[in-house]
C-alpha cells in the first residue's frame, strides 16, 4: 500500500479516521492524503446575491479548509516526522469530487467515518459515504463511533479476526487481495463464511420428502466447505490463519451480522457486488445491508462495472 486518502470536513465524528488511517498508513509505509471538499454550492441566502458576494464565499471557505487541513497535517508529522502526508482542498460536488481526487492521487485506499458535521462545511459524511461506497474504484475503509473503530490497527496483530463472506463468485473473492495489506504481519485470524439459505419447507408431511431435504443440504453445505477451502489455500496470506464457516440460515445479512457479534470479530471485509451458485447470494443488497447494520469497521471492494 502507497497512499492513503482521508476525507474530513471540519468535524470530530469525520477526525475518527485520523488514528487507524495513519497506524495502518505507518504499518504499511504509505503517504497519507488528507482531502477537503467545498461545496459548489453556497448557503441558499448567497446564492440570491451577487457574484462578487458569492466569488469571496467560495474564497473564504477554500482558506478556511485549506488552514484546517494544515493544521491537522502539522499535528501528524509531530507524532510521526518520517510521515509523507499531502492536503488538498477541492471545489465540487463532494462525493464526487473524493472519488476524482482519489483516482488523481491513485490512492490504495479511502479511509472515512460515515456522517458528520464540520464547523466550516455543511454536514455530508453520510450520504457522501454511501456514494462512495458504491462508486469508488478503490478499497473503502468504513470506520464510525463506537465501532472499535479507535483500537484498529493499534497493536501489531490488529485487526485480530476478520470476517470476509462469499459466495462462490469470483467478484465476491475480489475483496481477498485489497485486503492482504490490511492484515496483520502475525498473530491475525480470518474467516471465510458462506451463508447457505434454507430451503423452504415442502407442504407435504411425507417422511421421504424431509429427508430428501436435509441430504440436499448437507450436500450443498460439503460442496461449499470445499469450495472455501479452495479458496482459502490458494489466497494464503502470510502470518494469518485463515479458517472457513459455513452458515445455514433464513437469512443471509442477519447470518453474518450475529456471526460478527458473537466471534467478536474486528472488521468485516466484503465484495459489494457478487453472484455466486454456492449459497445464492448477491452481494449487492446483503453489502447493504451489512454495511448498515454492522457495528464494526467495514472494508469493502466494489467489483467495477461489466
Amino acid at each position: 500500500m502507497q497512499k492513503i486518502l482521508i476525507p474530513l470536513d471540519g468535524s470530530d465524528l469525520a477526525e475518527m479516521a485520523l488514528d487507524p488511517a495513519i497506524r495502518l498508513a505507518a504499518r504499511t509505509e504509505a503517504a497519507v492524503v488528507l482531502t477537503a471538499v467545498v461545496s459548489d454550492l453556497p448557503p441558499v441566502p448567497l446564492a440570491a446575491g451577487d457574484g462578487e458576494l458569492v466569488s469571496g464565499w467560495f474564497q473564504e471557505e477554500e482558506e478556511r479548509a485549506q488552514r484546517y487541513l494544515e493544521g491537522i497535517r502539522k499535528g501528524i508529522l509531530i507524532k510521526r516526522p518520517e510521515m509523507e502526508v499531502e492536503i488538498q482542498v477541492e471545489l465540487g460536488p463532494v462525493a464526487r469530487t473524493i472519488l476524482a481526487h482519489a483516482a488523481e492521487a491513485q490512492a490504495d485506499l479511502i479511509a472515512l467515518t460515515s456522517h458528520g458535521r464540520g464547523a466550516w462545511q455543511r454536514a455530508w459524511l453520510g450520504s457522501v459515504a454511501d456514494e462512495i461506497l458504491r462508486k469508488a474504484q478503490r478499497p473503502v475503509l468504513l470506520l464510525r463511533k463506537d465501532d472499535g473503530s479507535r483500537t484498529l490497527f493499534e497493536e501489531e496483530d490488529s485487526p485480530r479476526r476478520v470476517l470476509v463472506p462469499l459466495d462462490g463468485s469470483s467478484a465476491a473473492e475480489q475483496v481477498l487481495d485489497p485486503l492482504t495489506p490490511v492484515l496483520p504481519e502475525s498473530g491475525g485470524k480470518v474467516t471465510l463464511v458462506s451463508v447457505l439459505l434454507r430451503p423452504f419447507p415442502l407442504a407435504s408431511t411425507y417422511l421421504p420428502h424431509a429427508v430428501e431435504e436435509g441430504t440436499l443440504l448437507e450436500e450443498r453445505e460439503k460442496r461449499t466447505r470445499s469450495y472455501l477451502e479452495e479458496v482459502a489455500k490458494r489466497w494464503d496470506p502470510p502470518g494469518v490463519t485463515v479458517e472457513t464457516a459455513v452458515i445455514a440460515s433464513d437469512d443471509v445479512a442477519s447470518a453474518l451480522l450475529n456471526h460478527a457479534e458473537t466471534h467478536d470479530v474486528d472488521l468485516l471485509a466484503l465484495s459489494t457486488r457478487g453472484r455466486g451458485g454456492v449459497s445464492r447470494l448477491l452481494m449487492g443488497s446483503v453489502a447493504d445491508k451489512l454495511v448498515r447494520g454492522a457495528r464494526l469497521p467495514v472494508f469493502a471492494v466494489r467489483r467495477p462495472a461489466e
